[in-house]
């Protein structure tokens, strides 16, 4: 079995309740906790109402910043409660080069004081004909 146990590490199940009742459980024992869900539709360059409900309930039950990934575009980033969900940050070295949206990315850089989000700043992100990521000013 693949899966992740307490004693290995492997791969999640989807089971949202479990989810969430163990980020409610750890996080007393980290300074942040940080949940990146594999979802969204591939090239929709915005958060589906699933995600967007699902964010909030793992935020809800105590992630300080959800990073979502899978869609190979940019979607939105935005601060909620303590915290902070950027629905999908695109590719980041990757070789989809069809269109404008799936060349570009995003980074966040963030700033963490007193165990809590201070602040999070977008950093845009595109590729070099080589697939390499470089920061676009």
């Amino acid at each position: 079995s693949l899966e992740a146990i307490e004693t290995r590490p492997g791969l999640s199940q989807f089971e949202p309740e479990m989810i969430k009742d163990r980020i409610f459980g750890i996080q007393n024992q980290a300074d942040i906790v940080v949940v990146l869900p594999h979802w969204g539709e591939e090239y929709d360059t915005s958060a589906s109402e699933f995600q967007r409900r699902f964010a909030r309930e793992l935020m809800n039950a105590g992630a300080d910043l959800v990073v979502g990934h899978h869609p190979h575009v940019v979607q939105e980033v935005e601060p909620y409660k303590q915290g902070w969900i950027a629905y999908s940050l695109g590719n980041f070295v990757f070789d989809q080069r069809f269109s404008e949206d799936t060349k570009q990315g995003l980074m966040l850089r963030v700033k963490i004081q007193d165990r809590k989000i201070a602040s999070v700043e977008k950093v845009k992100i595109a590729f070099t004909e080589t697939f390499q990521p470089e920061v676009v000013e």
